[in-house]
């Protein structure tokens, strides 16, 4: 599951860009074979590839275990501010 922004920076330049993470996208295929979101912690990691992570942090999501259908959010809108 991928959040992706280019932000081209000047040296010393500074940006903040926001993620907004639906909890669909954190669904999987539970024992019963249907993709579910469960409650529970999640590990949020952001870097310049998957062997350089730079930040770390985490979400607590709460709440029953919810089926997700066809319908399901699947997308991640950036801001950059």
């Amino acid at each position: 599951m991928t959040g992706f922004a280019r932000v081209r920076l000047a040296p010393g330049e500074q940006r903040k860009v926001t993620f907004s993470l639906h909890a669909d996208r954190l669904a999987y295929t539970g024992p019963e074979l249907h993709r579910i979101v469960e409650p529970g912690e999640i590990t949020v990691m952001l870097g310049t590839a998957s062997t350089d992570i730079r930040l770390t942090g985490s979400v607590h999501l709460t709440g029953p275990t919810r089926r997700v259908g066809h319908a399901r959010v699947l997308h991640t809108p950036t801001r950059i501010g």
